[in-house]
Order: structure tokens, then sequence, then C-alpha cells
């Protein structure tokens, strides 16, 4: 049935009737396919029934997500490290060290906990090393002092010390004068 807006039995609010196990269906196959999860092949596998989320579906998310943690991990604490061994001028506070300390951990606890079955822990320790690696890579601290460089800091002390250098470099040169003088009389 179609409600047209000539039909005037029409009165809201309106009863629709719909197949939620059809939608369900539909949802979920459109959840699997964004999630990444394959199909099986029927002739390769049991007959499996269609109705919710299964526990292989899930075991592979949270292995896969893992895996994605924990690389992306791995690679914000090697562009951390090659960022912090590139630049001179970066003081690492207690903090940073801490965090990288920590992911460094969590990475080993998730791969541990992975080996021995514990898909759940090693999950939350992947999280954790992902957070605390990106914590570590955009702390403000780090970020402040790249957007200071050596030429900067030499325009800005430069105009300071100059003034006062240049009677000490003159006094210097009197008193190496003074020398040279006191020794070609002696």
């Amino acid at each position: 049935n179609y409600i047209t807006p000539n039909n005037t039995n029409f009165k809201f609010p309106a009863k629709i009737d719909l197949d939620m196990e059809r939608i369900s269906g539909i949802w979920l196959g459109q959840l699997r396919s964004l999630l990444g999860v394959k199909t099986v092949n029927v002739r390769n596998a049991l007959q499996l029934p269609a109705v919710g989320v299964r526990s292989w579906e899930i075991d592979y998310q949270m292995r896969f997500r893992s895996q994605e943690n924990i690389l992306e991990a791995r690679r914000t604490l090697q562009s951390l490290s090659s960022l912090l061994s590139q630049i001179s001028n970066i003081v690492i506070t207690e903090e940073i060290a801490r965090r990288f300390e920590v992911s460094l951990d969590a990475i080993g606890d998730s791969l541990r906990d992975f080996k021995v079955g514990n898909l759940k822990e090693g999950h939350s320790a992947s999280q954790l090393a992902l957070l605390q690696s990106e914590a570590a890579f955009f702390d403000p601290s780090l970020l402040a002092l790249l957007y200071f460089p050596d030429d900067q800091k030499y325009a800005i002390y430069v105009p300071y010390f100059l003034p006062v250098g240049l009677p000490i470099l003159m006094s210097i040169k009197s008193i190496v004068k003074l020398i040279k003088n006191k020794e070609k009389s002696d």
C-alpha cells in the first residue's frame, strides 16, 4: 500500500510493518563488508546460520585491528626516534620518555598475549601502545621546540650580547697588545 497525499484516511503516527529480519540481514552483510570480514565459500565450509555476528568474526576483527594498532604504534615510535636524532635542540621530558617506554612495553605485551591466545588482553595492550606512542609523538613540548630553530636563536640573542661582547673583545685586544709590548720591552 502506498500512502498518497490525497488519501484522507491516513493519520499520524503511521504504523508501518517492516520485515526486520530481512533488513537486519542486509545491514549485517553491509557491516561485514565495511569491516573487511571475508565471506566464506559455502562449498569449503560448514553451513552457518546467518544470524548475528559470529565469534570467529569478532576474533578476526580483534586480530586485524590489533595488528594495525601495533604497526601504527611502531611506525610512530620510529618516526619519533628519527625526529629526535635529527634535531639536536629538542629536550625529551620525563613524560615523553615514560610514554615511549609504556608504548614499547605494551607492544611486547600485546604480542605475548596473542601468542598464548589472549585476544582481549592483546587487543587492549595494542590500543594502549597506539595511544601512548601518539601521545609521545604529539606532545606539546616537542612541537614548541620544532618551531624554534637555531637561526631564530641567533637572531634573538645576538642583539643582546653584541653590545656587551664588543667592549669585552676590545678589552681583550688591549690586554693582548699590552702583553706583547711588555715582552718587546723586556
